[in-house]
């Protein structure tokens, strides 16, 4: 059982491990015309018959105009991500709660989704339901890292598109080229970033996380990045980063992007050091679905990663899901991302604090930046048997 608020172990699951017993129980599962517990594309409607249009979301500079006493008496935001792939009910049920909490609470001033928030953005009516699932809060700030989802893997330029039309509210500069940008929120520096570019390259033909191209959108984003990292900051200010694709892990689905995010360098310099040297103190991302932190040191700095990304979907006989499980790999943590494929990690102190491996849950968290000191925050997990539908943990300060 891993410590913290998840809380968990790993459910074990039977797979089937000969691909020839497999394949005969599934011909005969399709004779019988079964139909398995999940569509790949869910509620997502595959059409484009109305025109994408841009979300009407307040901005959070303007809600953070309106808080009372403005942001020096503090605030909090709620974050979450990979909602798509439950948005056959446990994102409604999300919102509801996330809802339910803003109108009882007046500092809470915006939403952070850490992207995917449609099935597949070729699909222009998928955002007219990203619309409709996310108007019980409508009235909150709605700020978005994008997902590959919704950019389909940077191989499709209608989904960029419908993306950039969608979330046009972000930004002044956000749009088909640019789908990153930096908010200063009192004492708040967040800077959401495009991993896709980074992941995939600017056309999606990338077949593994390389060094940007020169005049790439890649490499653009990169070199905004250490300028913003640059810029000294007034003492007390909290940095965050939002990210879709993490760059630490444990589950094995999608290992080889995280893991190629962290080998990344440029000019003599990697994304985990960047972040730490330009004072990152939290890195929210998704892509996994599933909850997990870690904590990552060196040379007496130390930020934390935190995946908000929900669950794994049930599958058949554990077909496919049980690549998205968290591990258990604390206290061996250096020793099995290298066996992973993780490179440079001399130096590094990096602790898995929690994971979520039973009791898997979709989940939000709230974040409190307080007056002055470090960032607290609290995980929600949707529980139909709880008080109010929600298992939650204890209050956490990251140090």
């Amino acid at each position: 059982m891993m410590p913290g608020p998840g809380q968990s172990r790993r459910i074990g699951r039977a797979v089937a491990r000969n691909a020839g017993a497999a394949g005969l129980i599934a011909l005969a599962l399709s004779l019988c015309a079964f139909t398995w517990p999940w569509d790949v594309n869910g509620p997502w409607p595959s059409s484009s018959e109305r025109p994408v249009a841009p979300l009407s979301h307040p901005s959070v500079e303007t809600a953070l105009a309106g808080l009372p006493g403005g942001p020096s008496g503090g605030f909090r935001f709620v974050a979450f991500g990979d909602q798509r792939a439950v948005a056959d009910g446990e994102w409604q049920a999300l919102m509801a709660a996330i809802a339910a909490r803003a109108e009882g609470d007046a500092r809470l001033l915006f939403m952070l989704d850490t992207g995917d928030i449609v099935n597949d953005g070729r699909h222009a009516d998928q955002f007219a339901l990203l619309a409709d699932i996310l108007a019980p809060a409508a009235d909150l700030p709605y700020v978005v890292s994008v997902g590959n989802h919704e950019l389909k893997d940077n191989r499709s330029a209608v989904a960029r598109q419908n993306t950039a039309v969608c979330l046009a509210g972000l930004d002044a500069d956000f749009g088909v080229g640019r789908m990153y940008y930096a908010k200063q929120l009192g004492r708040l520096r967040l800077l959401v970033l495009d991993s896709n570019d980074l992941v995939y390259g600017d056309d999606g033909s990338a077949k593994a996380v390389a060094t940007p191209a020169p005049g790439s959108r890649a490499e653009a984003q990169w070199r905004w990045l250490v300028d913003q990292l640059a810029r000294p900051e007034p003492e007390g200010v909290v940095t965050v980063v939002a990210m879709h694709h993490p760059i630490v892990q444990s589950s094995k689905k999608h290992r080889e992007a995280a893991s190629g995010l962290w080998n990344l360098r440029v000019d003599g310099r990697s994304l985990p050091e960047l972040f730490l040297d330009g004072g990152v103190d939290l890195v929210l991302c998704g892509h996994t679905h599933t909850f997990e932190q870690f904590r990552l040191a060196r040379g007496g700095r130390a930020m934390h990663l935190i995946n908000l990304s929900g669950r794994p979907r049930d599958s058949v006989l554990g077909w496919g899901a049980g690549a998205r499980r968290a591990r258990d790999i604390l206290g061996r943590e250096t020793e099995r991302l290298a066996d992973w494929g993780w490179k440079d990690l001399d130096g590094w102190t990096i602790d898995q604090v929690d994971a979520m491996t039973r009791d898997e849950a979709d989940e939000f968290a709230v974040f409190d930046l307080p007056p002055e000191g470090p960032l607290s925050y609290t995980v929600h997990f949707l529980d139909e048997d709880a008080p109010a539908g929600l298992r939650d943990t204890e209050p956490r300060q990251l140090d």
